[in-house]
């Protein structure tokens, strides 16, 4: 019966958290702020592509991170822990390395850019696998392909801003940016709700 209920239990928790495992209404709220605020930055400065690419490798460094701590923690289900910390390790060595090179300046244009939009496209499409690998063990649904689909987007509309519409690309990198941290700004507030009435139903 204890095992049972384990089960249950978990098959309850995969479906109250069907986006990300493991995630923190707060963490969401805040990395919505940050997407929210790296949208708008990019809209009102749209020369300013030094600093956009080093906003964009600090962003995918902090939730690289972020993503690293919670596998070493146990916090995430076993079978997307592989994935999970491929994503980090990718996004972990892509961010230092532009943000180090933002400071030494050793890479010379348009390689930073390059790298960037390949550590994006890459935790993308490892975020994609990891929703195709772990999705029934864990009821996930299609929200949460959002999050790596906007990833995979992100990179490949950074590779196309070296294009002759790099302007327009980049105008729509902004875009994304301010609609991915609206629906972060959404999908915290579901978190707490759902954490809420889980709060109320345990409560005695």
């Amino acid at each position: 019966m204890n095992e049972q209920t384990s089960e249950m239990a978990k098959s309850m928790l995969s479906q109250v958290r069907p986006w990300r495992q493991g995630m923190a209404w707060w963490v969401v709220l805040i990395e919505g702020l940050i997407v929210l605020g790296i949208g708008i930055y990019v809209l009102t400065q749209p020369v300013a592509g030094a600093q956009i690419v080093v906003l964009l490798a600090a962003f995918l460094l902090i939730i690289s991170v972020e993503r690293a701590i919670n596998g070493f923690r146990e916090i995430i289900p076993p079978a997307i822990l592989a994935e999970r910390m491929l994503r980090a390790g990718i996004g972990l060595t892509v961010g230092l390395i532009i943000v180090f090179n933002n400071w030494q300046n050793f890479m010379n244009p348009p390689a930073p850019v390059v790298i960037l939009s390949l550590g994006w496209l890459l935790t993308g499409a490892v975020g994609i696998w990891e929703w195709v690998t772990g999705r029934q063990d864990l009821g996930l649904g299609l929200g949460a392909l959002i999050i790596p689909a906007i990833s995979a987007l992100f990179g490949l509309l950074m590779l196309g801003s070296r294009l002759a519409l790099g302007g327009v690309v980049l105008q729509a990198i902004g875009i994304l940016a301010v609609v991915a941290g609206v629906a972060l700004f959404g999908y915290s507030y579901w978190l707490y709700r759902q954490a809420a009435n889980r709060a109320a139903i345990s409560t005695p």
